[in-house]
């Protein structure tokens, strides 16, 4: 049986691991993958958080549980009814105001270590950075579908390595 799991996980690593390098290749494919599986992988999150709020509704805050499920469930209805494109568009849009946001943070960090004497030129270049990126993804919103894309597909690929570098870390256990 240990040799079975052992080569089920070597198998399913290197699947993962070859997934995610061939993704980083066809970043908008992955992308539109992303879109039209995020509706039901909020369904699966939705099912599994009543799971688990079911498990844990006698304990105190067991009700943010229920609402994250109910919230899940609510944005898969949103995005299967409203399409493909309303989804990817939400997507872009969520990703541009999230690096603006940064960026503007940042920018207030910038001028808290300025005005203590610290080191704050190379945070400066990533807060700029951050909001050009963003602008550039709400203008150009066709580039930040490659960027996403290529985002999740290093994502799977660094999971798949990890996994296996996890194996070979902990293979003397399974043999």
């Amino acid at each position: 049986m240990q040799v079975f799991m052992s080569i089920c996980w070597i198998i399913f690593s290197s699947i993962i691991a070859l997934v995610g390098f061939a993704g980083l290749f066809m970043p908008l494919e992955v992308f539109a993958s992303f879109v039209v599986f995020l509706p039901f992988l909020l369904i699966l999150s939705g099912i599994s958080k009543l799971f688990y709020y079911f498990s844990f509704k006698d304990f105190s805050g067991a009700n943010f549980i229920l609402f994250d499920a109910l919230m899940s469930f609510l944005f898969a209805i949103i995005f299967i009814g409203l399409g493909l494109e309303f989804t990817s568009i939400t997507i872009v849009m969520i990703v541009a105001f999230m690096s603006m946001f940064r960026g503007i943070l940042s920018l207030s960090y910038v001028f808290e270590l300025k005005k203590r004497g610290l080191g704050w030129v190379g945070l400066l270049v990533l807060a700029l950075l951050n909001i050009i990126i963003s602008l550039i993804f709400i203008i150009y919103p066709n580039i930040a579908g490659i960027t996403i894309g290529f985002m999740i597909a290093l994502m799977i690929f660094s999971f798949g390595l990890a996994s296996l570098f996890g194996y070979f870390g902990v293979k003397k256990i399974l043999q």
